[in-house]
């Protein structure tokens, strides 16, 4: 069990790369939004499903999804199955959704599944 530990701290490691990456892309797209044309927005109540099964993953998920600018995790439903997050700009609900579950709850799921 000696890599274990080396293992754990690198899927950390790729939670915190992984968001930081996020929150770079956000950034710019919100200055985009925020600088262009507002009628071209798009935002969108998206219903994420959760793969997560943790609390703790579940938790950590929410936050980043809200601390990632042009998103904010708005509630969890009963059932602890799906993530109502609203966006800022969405022209593409699915992608957005598929974007958010390959990136950030991908690496979560590293974690704390």
């Amino acid at each position: 069990h000696g890599g274990r530990p080396m293992k754990r701290a690198l899927a950390w490691i790729r939670v915190a790369v992984t968001f930081i990456v996020e929150l770079g892309k956000s950034t710019i797209a919100v200055v985009r939004a925020v600088l262009g044309p507002t009628e071209r927005l798009r935002p969108a109540i998206l219903a994420v499903p959760l793969d997560i099964r943790s609390s703790a993953g579940k938790v950590l998920f929410a936050n980043m999804v809200t601390l990632t600018p042009g998103t904010t995790s708005l509630d969890i439903s009963p059932d602890g199955r799906i993530l109502y997050v609203h966006v800022l700009d969405a022209p593409d609900r699915d992608a957005a959704i598929a974007d958010m579950k390959a990136t950030l709850e991908s690496r979560v799921r590293e974690v704390l599944p």
